[in-house]
């Protein structure tokens, strides 16, 4: 009985956030198209969507990165980081993403990320 609980709250203790655990996500493109990848956030709260490191510019290229407001009229409203990419050459690359402050030296262990696999027709 004992071992099994310390087995019990150790397994408790290795459990991952949810949140902390990056979203997976594919998208399909055909070179020399341009495919979105909107992520929701606040600006007001001082955090942003960034790419963790530059697009693999062999099959990507980034050509514009855009903060939309929402429509609501509230304060702290949300909106969304709009990342416009074009489609480059056959092939499989990924992008990874993280929303943090982009002030922050490092990257925040608990950083919200989300990845995704992108493959080029």
């Amino acid at each position: 009985m004992k071992i099994w609980l310390i087995s019990l709250l150790i397994l408790a203790q290795c459990q991952t956030d949810p949140d902390m655990i990056p979203e997976q996500h594919t998208i399909r493109a055909k070179a020399g198209e341009k495919f979105e990848i909107k992520l929701p956030g606040s600006i007001a709260t001082g955090y942003s969507w960034t790419l963790v490191s530059p697009a693999d510019s062999q099959y990507v290229h980034l050509e514009s990165q855009v903060y939309e407001e929402s429509d609501k009229k509230v304060d702290g409203k949300s909106g969304m980081d709009v990342f416009v990419f074009k489609a480059l050459k056959q092939g499989k690359t990924t992008l990874d993403f993280v929303y943090r402050r982009p002030f922050d030296k490092q990257i925040p262990t608990d950083a919200k990320r989300e990845n995704y696999t992108v493959r080029i027709d």
